[in-house]
Order: C-alpha cells, then sequence, then structure tokens
C-alpha cells in the first residue's frame, strides 16, 4: 500500500479539522463580543464562557496547524525488516480480525478507507502504539491482557 496515498488523505482530513475549529472558534469569539451576553450581574457569566470556549478552540487550532504543517513535509521510512517507529505500515492479526495501523506522532484515531482497506492512524502514545513500538513482522504483542496479536507485515 502507498504511505503517500495514506499521509495524502490524512493532511485532507486533519485540514477539514482545521476548518471546524476555525469556524467553531469565530462562533465563540463573537459569543463571546455579542452585547446580548454582556453580564447583567455578577453571576452572569455566559460571555466569560464563551471566551473560554474561544480560547480553547484557538488553541486546539493552533497545535494542529503545527501538526499539519510537520506532516506535509513528512516522508515516512520504509520499516521493512526494520523495528517499528514513526510513519510505519503495520498489518496486524488480532481477535481473528487483520487490521492495518499508521504511527504517527498526529492523527490518532482517524480511521481511512485507501484502496478499499480501513487504515486506523495511531500514536506512538496510544496503547497500541506502545505495544507495537520497536518490534519487527513475525513477532506477537498485546496492550490488553485478553488482546494478544501478531505483527503480520511492516512496511
Amino acid at each position: 500500500m502507498n504511505k503517500s496515498m495514506i499521509l495524502k488523505a490524512l493532511l485532507v482530513e486533519l485540514e477539514e479539522e482545521l476548518h471546524r475549529l476555525l469556524a467553531a472558534n469565530e462562533r465563540a469569539s463573537a459569543g463571546a463580543t455579542n452585547s446580548e451576553t454582556r453580564a447583567e450581574t455578577k453571576w452572569d457569566t455566559c460571555g466569560l464562557e464563551a471566551s473560554y470556549l474561544a480560547r480553547g478552540h484557538a488553541s486546539q487550532f493552533k497545535t494542529l496547524a503545527a501538526e499539519v504543517h510537520n506532516l506535509r513535509g513528512f516522508v515516512a521510512p520504509d520499516y521493512t525488516g526494520r523495528a517499528i517507529g514513526a510513519g510505519a505500515l503495520v498489518e496486524v492479526k488480532m481477535s481473528g480480525e487483520t487490521m492495518l495501523f499508521f504511527l504517527l506522532h498526529c492523527g490518532g484515531g482517524i480511521d481511512l478507507m485507501i484502496e478499499g482497506r480501513e487504515v486506523t492512524v495511531i500514536t506512538p502514545e496510544s496503547p497500541v502504539g506502545l505495544a507495537l513500538l520497536d518490534k519487527q513482522s513475525g513477532e506477537s504483542f498485546s496492550f490488553r491482557a485478553d488482546s494478544p496479536g501478531e505483527i503480520l507485515s511492516v512496511e
């Protein structure tokens, strides 16, 4: 499977999330500065709460924008015959099911359909990522006591 195709699809998803965060920030900012949210009593905190929400959206946007910037320049190395690290595409078998994981420093939890197969992006900090990190094709792994798995291939 072509890792650059996976990266492009992931970038599309993350850029859509950037647009959603920007729109949410704009709505929250508008709510914070709207004359209707001006405090009428000392217990009225609608405007203050909207400003906190806007600040949270802005912080998430800034973090994600930096991750997207870094991902645009990322070239996933070939991990064939090597220990798993960031940029590895790993096919595993767990509980009788075959799954594809793409290990990256951002985008964890996003599922992508590539060439008719589902690819799940995981981070090295995730339970599955930690279980796979530094292992090689043919090795077994476990991230839960009742979920042993086998690494079928690493690219």
